[in-house]
């Protein structure tokens, strides 16, 4: 049976953390399941991820820059981090290369240390060796969370409220617009919605004032799309989750890129993998605390629906019609 048939990447996860996995135990506090696993290291976890980005999969490097591929390739790790409330600490890269001009890969490395630099971060090691399949890169992103501060999926409980951190869709948006017109025209079509494809933010700040406040219930970030990740947090929890769509939090870019795109924005937004924005659940009550402690960083924040007991995530139209939620990215 083909990964595609079995179920696809969530039910290989699955699987292999069924069969192969550490149990949690002796230092191991969380395993396979979450954005990162957390091991303890006295009054702290330590908080360890890893992300496999591979040529003509993740990236083509004719609408990409080297420079912004290394930035991408560690902040999608640092992105994890901050899902689990943490702080990031050192990144170990290990990356297969063509043999190609040393300069491309001083530029990825520079990406790399940039992202690194802006977060708190710093290269500690890793690996280098040939590849006759393109460039790809692995990062294993270590950081660190305190115990009482600690976010996770499986905390959802029916009658939060869902909230998500600035704008969706913005980096489908990007991508849609790099493939249908190439990198300089991309540019010129929505310079911030191909921004946000090709460097990503990592919310590290904004998540670590939504920990403080002691009122998260569950988070992870937005890589696959809100319709997937949101899925993930809702089985994690064992609860469902509606949706409003016209509480979709769209920005104007987008709106200007849809239009070149002849795209409709809120299924992009609802859809669309890669924005590494944060999805939060919390008490109904304390959400305008939660969003305050994010605008107090720089960041926007919104409530988008509401947890609720029975399992599935559907899309509320404004006239109260319910509809599945638009289909996010699959591996398989």
């Amino acid at each position: 049976m083909r990964i595609s048939e079995f179920g696809g990447e969530d039910a290989l996860i699955s699987l292999i953390r069924d069969r192969f996995a550490g149990a949690a135990g002796a230092g191991l506090a969380l395993g396979i399941g979450d954005d990162a696993a957390l091991i303890e290291i006295g009054e702290r976890f330590l908080v360890v991820t890893t992300d496999l980005l591979v040529e003509n999969t993740h990236f083509r490097m004719d609408i990409n820059d080297p420079y912004l591929l290394g930035w991408k390739s560690a902040a999608v790790n640092i992105s994890d981090i901050a899902a689990m409330g943490g702080e990031p600490t050192y990144s170990f890269v290990s990356i297969g290369l063509p043999d190609i001009d040393v300069s491309v890969v001083e530029s990825i490395y520079q990406g790399l240390a940039d992202a690194n630099a802006s977060f708190g971060s710093a290269i500690a090691g890793g690996d280098t060796v040939g590849s006759s399949a393109g460039i790809v890169i692995n990062v294993t992103q270590l950081g660190t969370v305190e115990r009482a501060e600690v976010a996770r999926r499986d905390g959802a409980r029916a009658g939060d409220s869902v909230i998500v951190t600035n704008t969706l869709g913005d980096s489908l948006a990007g991508l849609q617009l790099l493939l249908k017109l190439g990198l300089d025209e991309a540019r010129r079509a929505s310079t911030f919605c191909v921004e946000k494809h090709l460097k990503p933010e990592p919310r590290v700040a904004e998540a670590r004032a939504a920990v403080k406040t002691g009122k998260v219930h569950a988070m992870m970030d937005l890589s696959d799309g809100l319709s997937l990740d949101l899925a993930r947090l809702c089985a994690a929890s064992g609860v469902g989750a509606r949706v409003k769509a016209d509480a979709l939090p769209l920005s104007q870019d987008l709106h200007i890129a849809s239009a070149r795109l002849d795209a409709d924005p809120a299924a992009l937004a609802a859809a669309g993998g890669e924005d590494y924005e944060l999805l939060i659940t919390c008490g109904a009550s304390d959400s305008a605390a939660l969003i305050n402690a994010i605008e107090s960083v720089g960041s926007s924040a919104r409530v988008i629906g509401e947890i609720v007991e029975r399992s599935g995530i559907v899309l509320v139209s404004p006239d109260g019609a319910e509809r599945p939620m638009p289909t996010g990215w699959q591996h398989f």
